[in-house]
């Protein structure tokens, strides 16, 4: 069904001369997605739904926005953030798209974003090599970039994906989404990727997202509650043992791939991994769980296996 929607906003600096399209990978979508979803077709020429195997749950919901004039392509079982974000990328380039936005669907765009992004694309000079443009800050953390482009952009190493916006060239030569890591470390091994082609990510400078990142839990090591200096209760950044997995394992996994490439990377890895799991195996909550799933995440990695979590510890963890 043809959508209904005006055209994407643009500038008379910046016309609305090359088509761009936002993949939304969905899984189980809360109400809140829909009006996200209106927010964002205001900035681009189409989106495209790519629903992770969430079944009859979403039906509704997927039928609904399908009427509305957005594309909906529906995985037929759960196959991580990778598969979904390729399924929708590989549509948008048959289409003929020049850029590819990427937004998880908790994550709220601010106005004019893309526009931003696209006159850094057209400002950016051959030697910069610009293929993607990020976030300058999410949830009011801002990024710190690394280096300074001719141009003036501020460029990093790595960013977190959603409000990647994508050059159709950068997909085209350093390839899609690693989908053999699921989930945890897909944005890092795409950056670490395409860095390696002689692409460079640049912040858009001023512009701040909301996205959920998940849920902090009280430090108590072996049952026994941190507190700081004013007496308040000291927090981590906790991450379920199903995701505890995932972290583990594709991190070593990428590891191997780069340690001869790039030794400094490996070892800020390495320090700041561990940290945050022995955190999660001695502070909890489910500590039993954050062990089995990260010694198991910790084997795979080193026998490099990868794929989907197995079945069997899914269920002892969850």
């Amino acid at each position: 069904m043809p959508s209904t929607r005006p055209p994407r906003e643009s500038s008379t600096s910046n016309p609305a001369s090359e088509r761009v399209t936002a993949v939304v990978p969905t899984y189980h979508p809360d109400p809140g997605v829909r009006a996200r979803l209106h927010a964002l077709a205001r900035q681009v020429d189409q989106v495209i739904v790519v629903d992770d195997g969430s079944g009859p749950s979403a039906d509704a919901f997927l039928d609904g926005i399908a009427a509305e004039g957005f594309v909906v392509e529906r995985l037929p079982r759960n196959a991580g953030i990778a598969a979904a974000l390729n399924a929708g990328v590989r549509l948008a380039l048959a289409g003929g798209s020049d850029y590819v936005v990427n937004l998880d669907q908790d994550t709220d765009l601010p106005s004019g974003y893309v526009e931003t992004a696209l006159a850094q694309f057209a400002r950016a000079n051959p030697v910069t090599r610009l293929g993607v443009v990020c976030v300058d800050a999410v949830n009011g953390a801002p990024a710190l970039p690394t280096w300074v482009s001719p141009e003036g952009f501020g460029l990093v190493p790595e960013a977190i994906q959603t409000g990647f916006v994508i050059s159709r060239e950068c997909l085209e030569v350093s390839g899609l989404f690693d989908e053999r890591l699921v989930i945890d470390c897909v944005d890092t091994e795409f950056c670490l990727r395409i860095r390696d082609r002689g692409f460079r990510i640049a912040v858009a400078e001023g512009t701040d997202i909301r996205h959920s990142i998940g849920r902090r839990a009280e430090l108590r090591p072996f049952g026994i509650p941190m507190r700081h200096a004013n007496g308040r209760l000291a927090t981590y950044q906790y991450h379920s043992p199903f995701r505890r997995y995932y972290i583990a394992r594709n991190n070593i996994d990428l590891i191997f791939r780069y340690v001869g490439k790039r030794p400094r990377w490996v070892a800020s890895v390495v320090k700041r991994e561990m940290g945050g799991m022995i955190v999660s195996m001695v502070s909890g909550p489910q500590r039993l769980a954050q062990v089995l799933a990260i010694c198991t995440g910790t084997l795979h990695g080193l026998i490099r296996r990868r794929g989907m979590i197995p079945g069997w510890l899914k269920r002892l963890i969850t």
